[in-house]
Protein backbone atom coordinates (compact mmCIF):
# COMPACT_ATOMS: atom_id res chain seq x y z
CA UNK A 1 0.00 0.00 0.00
CA UNK A 2 1.39 3.14 -0.87
CA UNK A 3 1.98 5.99 1.61
CA UNK A 4 -0.66 8.29 3.43
CA UNK A 5 -1.64 11.17 0.98
CA UNK A 6 -1.59 13.31 4.00
CA UNK A 7 -0.03 14.44 7.44
CA UNK A 8 -0.80 15.47 10.30
CA UNK A 9 -1.11 18.91 10.19
CA UNK A 10 -2.14 19.15 6.74
CA UNK A 11 -5.48 21.44 5.52
CA UNK A 12 -7.81 19.35 3.98
CA UNK A 13 -11.41 19.82 2.03
CA UNK A 14 -13.91 17.18 2.01
CA UNK A 15 -15.28 16.03 -1.31
CA UNK A 16 -18.80 17.44 -2.16
CA UNK A 17 -19.98 14.54 -4.03
CA UNK A 18 -23.07 12.37 -3.90
CA UNK A 19 -23.20 8.66 -3.70
CA UNK A 20 -25.46 6.33 -4.85
CA UNK A 21 -24.64 3.85 -2.08
CA UNK A 22 -23.51 3.91 1.09
CA UNK A 23 -21.15 6.38 2.54
CA UNK A 24 -19.57 7.40 5.75
CA UNK A 25 -18.67 11.03 4.79
CA UNK A 26 -21.33 12.94 6.93
CA UNK A 27 -23.15 15.76 4.20
CA UNK A 28 -22.24 18.62 7.04
CA UNK A 29 -18.70 18.06 6.21
CA UNK A 30 -18.76 17.78 2.75
CA UNK A 31 -17.42 21.30 1.01
CA UNK A 32 -15.47 22.41 3.97
CA UNK A 33 -11.89 22.62 5.46
CA UNK A 34 -10.47 20.71 8.64
CA UNK A 35 -6.59 19.93 9.44
CA UNK A 36 -5.87 16.45 10.03
CA UNK A 37 -5.05 15.73 13.32
CA UNK A 38 -4.73 11.97 13.64
CA UNK A 39 -4.13 8.89 11.32
CA UNK A 40 -5.71 5.55 11.32
CA UNK A 41 -4.55 1.95 10.16
CA UNK A 42 -5.99 1.61 6.85
CA UNK A 43 -8.82 -0.38 6.40
CA UNK A 44 -11.53 -1.54 3.99
CA UNK A 45 -13.61 1.94 2.93
CA UNK A 46 -17.21 2.06 4.17
CA UNK A 47 -18.94 1.64 0.70
CA UNK A 48 -17.56 -1.79 0.53
CA UNK A 49 -17.57 -2.90 4.07
CA UNK A 50 -21.09 -2.04 3.67
CA UNK A 51 -21.93 -4.79 1.52
CA UNK A 52 -19.11 -7.28 3.46
CA UNK A 53 -16.46 -7.24 1.00
CA UNK A 54 -14.52 -7.49 4.77
CA UNK A 55 -12.10 -9.53 3.31
CA UNK A 56 -11.51 -8.32 -0.32
CA UNK A 57 -12.73 -4.92 -0.20
CA UNK A 58 -10.54 -2.18 -1.27
CA UNK A 59 -8.24 -0.54 1.50
CA UNK A 60 -7.50 3.09 2.27
CA UNK A 61 -5.62 5.21 4.63
CA UNK A 62 -7.81 6.88 7.18
CA UNK A 63 -7.87 10.15 8.82
CA UNK A 64 -9.34 12.26 12.00
CA UNK A 65 -9.94 15.73 10.40
CA UNK A 66 -10.50 18.51 12.95
CA UNK A 67 -12.95 21.17 12.30
CA UNK A 68 -14.65 24.90 13.74
CA UNK A 69 -17.94 23.98 14.57
CA UNK A 70 -18.81 27.52 13.59
CA UNK A 71 -17.58 26.98 10.00
CA UNK A 72 -19.33 23.79 9.65
CA UNK A 73 -22.52 25.80 11.13
CA UNK A 74 -22.79 29.42 10.27
CA UNK A 75 -25.80 29.70 12.81
CA UNK A 76 -23.67 27.63 15.62
CA UNK A 77 -23.53 29.87 19.00
CA UNK A 78 -21.37 28.50 20.50
CA UNK A 79 -17.51 29.66 21.70
CA UNK A 80 -15.18 29.79 18.80
CA UNK A 81 -12.73 26.92 19.68
CA UNK A 82 -15.52 24.60 19.72
CA UNK A 83 -14.50 21.89 17.62
CA UNK A 84 -15.86 18.38 16.28
CA UNK A 85 -13.63 15.80 15.13
CA UNK A 86 -14.63 12.76 12.65
CA UNK A 87 -13.10 10.23 10.16
CA UNK A 88 -12.68 10.16 6.41
CA UNK A 89 -10.64 7.33 3.88
CA UNK A 90 -8.64 9.28 1.82
CA UNK A 91 -10.89 9.15 -1.22
CA UNK A 92 -12.88 12.08 0.12
CA UNK A 93 -10.40 14.17 1.21
CA UNK A 94 -8.17 17.06 -1.12
CA UNK A 95 -5.47 19.04 -0.06
CA UNK A 96 -6.90 22.67 0.60
CA UNK A 97 -5.92 25.11 -1.40
CA UNK A 98 -2.96 27.11 0.02
CA UNK A 99 -4.26 30.49 -0.70
CA UNK A 100 -7.27 29.71 1.71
Amino acid sequence: MAAPKFDIGDRVVVRDETTLFHARTQKFTRGHTGVVVEHRPEWVIPEDEAFGRDEDGRKEHFYVVRFKQKELWPDYTGFDVDTLETEFSERWLEPADQGE
